[in-house]
């Protein structure tokens, strides 16, 4: 179990299934990936200007560094 907490919005707990196939996790981890570009190409700008604010106002750790394969 995770607990995602981000400024502004309430926690929301992530269950992950103990039971997926490699296969399924896989599938599931790329389209995760997909929808994250999909995202940071329509928003990426917007992201980057809300996480300065809040690094600015000290509402949360800094992101950490990218996992870029």
């Amino acid at each position: 179990m995770t607990k995602v907490r981000r400024a502004g919005l309430q926690p929301t707990i992530l269950e992950i299934p103990d039971h997926w196939s490699p296969q399924t996790a896989l599938a599931v981890f790329e389209l995760i990936d997909h929808l994250r570009d999909q995202i940071w190409s329509r928003y990426g700008l917007d992201i980057q200007d809300e996480l300065r604010s809040q690094l600015k106002r000290g509402d949360q750790d800094p992101p950490p560094p990218s996992q870029d394969v």
